[in-house]
């Protein structure tokens, strides 16, 4: 068996390395840089398999780290906030900053994965 590196195996290796250097997730980074996410994918479990990088660790939380989450809507009587009072950050480094608390069957909608939140 070869020791080089094919050029796939040596894209995905960048690809996991620059997706942590910037905080991003793997398939997050992939697609920001137009890079296939199931061929990266496939060339970093090959080099796990082969022992060229070591065996991946469980990402999955315990139920000791599960947090329940309850979206309501606010009283009207609330007084007006000023500044900041909710940010959303999406994977690929997309920040949504609201001044008040945006209508609860919004966020459920973005919660749930419709394609278009505004509707």
């Amino acid at each position: 068996m070869s020791k080089e590196l094919t050029q796939k195996q040596r894209t995905a290796m960048a690809a996991a390395q620059a997706a942590s250097t910037s905080g991003l997730t793997l398939s997050a980074y992939c697609t920001a840089q137009g890079l296939k996410v199931r061929e990266v994918y496939d060339a970093i479990a090959a080099l796990r398999r082969s022992g060229v990088l070591p065996k991946a660790q469980s990402a999955r939380r315990g139920k000791d780290e599960f947090v329940a989450v309850r979206v309501v809507q606010a009283p009207r009587s609330s007084p007006p906030r000023t500044g900041m009072v909710c940010r959303l950050i999406h994977a690929c480094g997309l920040v949504i900053e609201c001044g008040e608390w945006p209508p609860a069957a919004w966020l459920l909608s973005l919660a749930s994965g419709y394609r278009d939140a505004a509707s």
